[in-house]
């Protein structure tokens, strides 16, 4: 997995300084009691603002204040609503590692499989920022586990490559595929034999990988390690 350029900024989007709608300028101050008059005086909970579509619950959600998110949904802010990046809100706090905000979500129903404009879920976000906690609550809540991106990566990949192991092996012994092909062909040990990352291939051994896999180069994950001279990670595959 050589790009992650996929990767897209949430919280960029929440507090962006182009939106002056009176709503989302309360829920950024975390303004409580303003929120809750300009609720009541009117406001729509679920009106997209600017260019990025940007939602209350959005908002509020990258905020981390869960009050704010209660409400809000409390007066009928729609959990699923997608922005023009087809991110929702549970993507934003899957990200940020606000646990209780997931839970909230999910207990209202939030699709924890919904795919932003990258193919990328909640739980690729997750993984990829090391929440570990989050990724628990989300498989726990039939998130697919193989949800495969843009790029054909899956959590499972993004956590190798992050060298977040413990979500590694967490989805491993969930049944997520240790032998994904990326669009270049490449499994996850093999982004471990190009990091050097020893742990990370004692890691997949375990679960026995298939080594003859070749990349779009031709290599498989040992002509890797040799090629980048990472000696404990040839020392580990000659010896399978």
């Amino acid at each position: 997995m050589k790009t992650k350029s996929i990767f897209i900024a949430l919280s960029l989007l929440a507090f962006s300084s182009v939106y002056s709608q009176k709503l989302i300028k309360a829920i950024e101050a975390q303004n409580f009691e303003k929120v809750a008059s300009l609720i009541e005086k009117g406001e729509n909970v679920n009106k997209k603002q600017g260019e990025y579509e940007l939602t209350p619950l959005f908002a509020a959600s990258g905020t981390g204040n869960l009050k704010l998110v209660e409400l809000l949904i409390n007066k009928g802010a729609n959990v699923n609503t997608q922005l023009k990046s087809k991110s929702t809100a549970l993507h934003m706090v899957a990200q940020e590692g606000f646990i209780s905000i997931a839970d909230l979500l999910l207990k209202n129903k939030a699709n924890p499989n919904l795919k932003d404009i990258n193919g990328w879920t909640p739980l690729t976000f997750a993984a990829r920022n090391g929440k570990l906690d989050i990724v628990k609550m989300l498989v726990e809540n039939e998130a697919e586990v193989d949800a495969i991106a843009a790029d054909h990566s899956t959590p499972f990949c993004i956590a190798v490559s992050r060298n977040y192991l413990d979500i590694a092996e967490f989805l491993a012994q969930k049944g997520a595929n240790i032998n994904n092909l990326d669009s270049d062909n490449e499994t996850p040990i093999m982004y471990c034999a190009q990091a050097g990352n020893v742990k990370g291939v004692q890691l997949l051994l375990q679960y026995k990988p298939d080594l003859t896999i070749k990349n779009k180069d031709g290599k498989t994950a040992l002509q890797i390690a040799k090629e980048k001279g990472n000696a404990e990670v040839i020392k580990l595959l000659e010896n399978i």
